[in-house]
């Protein structure tokens, strides 16, 4: 075992940082696009916070893995470099014996990330969902400015007004403009009232005393409407869809015969083979001679990444539009890298000629 712990030591270190690294870079992007929304309009400043702490917890499921990978190719690359690895196998210590240690490390995190996956993601997302939704009902007037335009984010519409009345939850002296298509909508009214987004995540609004033009940008086909109340609403948009299937527990998305839940389904329960298989396979891509460049290595290695990470998602979509059956389904994007691994691992110790180079 003191094998295992020394290379299982190896990996953890590197493995922290990067973590630690990739957190802190994703915390401090999210925070700039969360509070750019927040000052756009879109979500209450108060909310930021929490949603980027639930997305960040989100996000770990794949920067698990992806600092796993990262970490194996770094330690296990180090050891061939200082010929620990010669010197291991002259003791009489094996690739496979490596193998064995990575493989509890991956196993771990194989467990951390079904744990991610399986449960926190749709916790998190149901949270960030309601999260928003309250917030979304209650920010707009007061995060709508006088005389600014603010993006309504669904259909196009752009809305400004003169006066904003938080007291009174009214906005006075309003303009809306919207395109659809070959029609141009525009909306002129003394007064309106946002509602309360309903049970779907719908929002509407409620105009008051004024009048709608639409306007046929091809022809004469124009209408306009004099109005003492108007109600729009706007339909829920497809990424909130998306956002609610994400927030559904996992147990009821494995009884949907629904394509797109199936694909949610998928790829929440295959997240920790693709860790498990990460790191199996930056065991033989780390393999280098002691004074060989490593450049060839980390190309090959994010290649490798690369390759299974944009075969996931192709095939996620694949199964989203009903183009391909739900089995064997997103086993199939992680098949080559499999292959390759099989490939690697059959010959412990050696690497191809066009690797060298």
């Amino acid at each position: 075992m003191l094998i295992e712990r020394y290379v299982t030591a190896e990996i953890a270190r590197p493995f922290a940082a990067g973590l630690g690294l990739l957190v802190a870079v994703f915390v401090a992007f999210t925070v700039a696009m969360k509070l750019s929304d927040a000052a756009a309009g879109a979500i209450a400043p108060a909310a930021v916070v929490q949603l980027v702490a639930l997305s960040t917890l989100v996000a770990l499921e794949v920067l698990v893995p992806s600092t796993l990978y990262l970490a194996i190719l770094f330690a296990i690359g180090r050891l061939h470099r200082d010929s620990e690895m010669a010197a291991l196998a002259a003791a009489g210590v094996s690739e496979r014996r490596i193998l064995r240690a990575v493989l509890i490390v991956g196993g771990c995190a194989a467990i951390v990330v079904w744990v991610l996956s399986v449960h926190l993601r749709p916790w998190a997302y149901t949270l960030s969902y309601t999260i928003e939704q309250n917030a979304m009902s209650r920010f707009d007037l007061a995060n709508i400015r006088p005389g600014s335009f603010v993006d309504l984010g669904q259909g196009g519409y752009v809305l400004q007004a003169q006066e904003v009345d938080p007291a009174a939850a009214e906005l006075r002296s309003v303009f809306v403009h919207v395109s659809r298509g070959r029609h141009t909508q525009l909306i002129s009214a003394e007064s309106a009232k946002i509602l309360d987004l309903d049970a779907e995540g719908a929002r509407a609004v409620e105009f008051q005393d004024g009048y709608s033009y639409l306007l046929d940008e091809e022809g004469n086909q124009d209408v306009s409407m004099r109005f003492g109340s108007f109600i729009v609403r706007f339909s829920p948009e497809e990424r909130m869809q998306r956002f609610r299937r994400k927030a559904i527990d996992t147990r009821t998305l494995g009884e949907s015969r629904d394509a797109k839940d199936i694909a949610e389904y998928q790829w929440r329960t295959t997240t920790p083979l693709a860790t498990l298989l990460l790191a199996v396979l930056a065991v033989p891509l780390a393999r280098s001679g002691p004074r060989q460049s490593r450049f060839g290595i980390f190309v090959v290695a994010l290649l490798a990444y690369l390759l299974m990470f944009i075969s996931s998602g192709v095939v996620r979509n694949w199964i989203e539009n009903g183009d391909i059956p739900a089995s064997p389904g997103l086993v199939l994007a992680y098949l080559p890298a499999m292959l390759l691994a099989a490939w690697l691992l059959r010959s412990p110790g050696r690497q191809p000629r066009w690797w060298r180079r």
